[in-house]
């Protein structure tokens, strides 16, 4: 299948989750992706390592965003690591980083720099708020992106502390929106011979996770509802979790024609002509009377076997999946988005994948992540290094 970033290096300066996803991506496309690590401790993610004696003390952490990556260690300090940079830079299409405002700037490998070496150089920072604006050189966390955007004032119910989406949506969103704009710049360059400077945030990220919500409360004005067990705007009894015998369902709304559909599954015939019912305003305005009605019944059966009713009458909803469902999944196994690597000390094992499939183009990863430094010899070659100068780097303490 062809190759739909062959040719392409990525110089990967990114750490931990949001920087390494989206070239993550990009490797999984096909393009080689540098991965510049601390030549003593590499890359921080690293040491979230998992306690299981049988994994051998690696990070799945690591894994998942650094899989089919080259590793080059280098102290960035030292002229020469500088020089070693300047000489990858050159060879590259994308850097990438998501460093605090000015570091890069002040070792020697900014995007003022690395123009001179490579004018249409194309270099993304991964940042947290954007690169204009008071918070500009702020530095963030994924919880901190989903506080500021709003994100966790809407997810909870009304009087109880905000919570966070229990995961790293704004990272992981954050790092695809990173791979876009690599592709959107690449698509310019093409056109156009020039580079540029691209800056993708946490911030920005989580704003755009949730561009309806917020457009509707800045044209209405109207009080922000907390979303409890469903949704800031949908206040409809049928949207959202309700317990079963087994787990948990979820309902995607039923709309006033499958109605009577639904109440007959449920067992709640008297419920069809009920005037509290009978219309999508009604359903809405009677949010408390649905699920009250509804928290009765579904824990009669179980998940499965609604899901089966539902599903044979057209009705949206889907189980409350754990992890360990999802990484068993068909579905997601089927599509890719759960895949598995080679890992180079346990050996098989499962990752989410892109969530991307092409007719016509491999889409898919590339294999597991890199040993610490595995590549610092391979690419210092290439670049033409001799075998006694390599030596005398490593004695230096340069890679």
């Amino acid at each position: 299948m062809t190759e739909i970033m062959e040719g392409i290096r990525i110089l990967d300066f990114s750490q931990e989750i949001q920087g390494p996803w989206g070239t993550a991506i990009l490797a999984d496309m096909g393009a080689e992706v540098i991965k510049i690590e601390r030549r003593e401790t590499g890359e921080l993610s690293r040491h979230a390592k998992v306690t299981e004696p049988a994994l051998h003390g690696m990070s799945p952490y690591f894994t998942v965003h650094n899989r089919g990556k080259k590793s080059v260690t280098l102290d960035l300090k030292k002229p020469e690591g500088v020089e070693i940079v300047h000489k990858i830079a050159a060879t590259s299409d994308v850097v990438v980083n998501n460093w605090r405002v000015g570091v890069l700037e002040r070792l020697g490998f900014g995007y003022p720099q690395l123009k001179e070496i490579k004018p249409d150089i194309i270099f993304v920072t991964a940042s947290s708020y954007g690169p204009k604006g008071p918070k500009a050189t702020l530095p963030g966390r994924d919880v901190l992106g989903q506080a500021v955007s709003g994100m966790m004032y809407v997810t909870g119910y009304e009087g109880d502390v905000p919570l966070a989406v229990g995961a790293a949506v704004a990272d992981h969103a954050s790092g695809m929106v990173e791979a876009l704009a690599i592709l959107a710049a690449l698509r310019y360059r093409d056109q156009t011979g020039h580079g540029q400077e691209v800056d993708t945030s946490l911030y920005g990220t989580a704003i755009a996770m949730q561009a309806w919500e917020i457009t509707h409360h800045a044209i209405s004005h109207e009080p922000i509802k907390r979303a409890g067990r469903g949704h800031s705007l949908i206040t409809s009894g049928t949207w959202g979790a309700y317990p079963t015998a087994d787990g948990h369902i979820c309902l995607g709304g039923v709309m006033p024609d499958l109605w009577p559909r639904f109440c007959s599954i449920l067992g709640l015939e008297e419920l069809i002509n009920d005037p509290r019912f009978e219309s999508l305003e009604a359903l809405f305005a009677s949010g408390d009377e649905v699920r009250a009605e509804l928290d009765k019944v579904f824990p009669t059966r179980t998940t499965a076997e609604w899901i089966e009713a539902f599903e044979a009458s057209e009705i949206l909803a889907s189980p409350v999946q754990s992890y360990a469902d999802v990484i068993e999944d068909d579905q997601a196994l089927a599509n890719g988005y759960i895949t598995e690597i080679e890992h180079p000390t346990v050996g098989k094992v499962r990752v989410v994948g892109a969530p991307v499939s092409m007719s016509e183009a491999c889409v898919e990863p590339r294999g597991g992540p890199p040993e610490l430094g595995q590549h610092t010899e391979e690419l210092l070659l290439a670049l033409g290094y001799e075998w006694d100068e390599i030596a005398r780097l490593r004695d230096d303490e340069v890679i």
